[in-house]
């Protein structure tokens, strides 16, 4: 996915899901099984505007986990 492509996608997300994220999701309470990163599971069962394409735009070296730096590139 090109940056450009990414980041647009990411914008739509974040627009989408903005009150979700206002309501004061943390990295914390995302991480289901504490284990210090987020799966696509844990992300989209507590914020559902997060598609798929999102969270790979967001999965900057590409481990199919976000970090909390990830996570917080989010711009949560």
């Amino acid at each position: 996915m090109s940056k450009r492509l990414a980041a647009a996608v990411v914008f739509g997300a974040l627009t989408a899901s903005s009150a979700a994220f206002s309501q004061g999701v943390t990295f914390e309470a995302v991480d289901g099984d504490q284990d210090g990163f987020l799966t696509f599971s844990e992300i989209s069962s507590a914020v559902p505007a997060v598609t798929e394409d999102v969270f790979k735009a967001a999965d900057s070296n590409q481990d199919a986990v976000l970090s909390p730096d990830e996570f917080t590139a989010l711009g949560l």
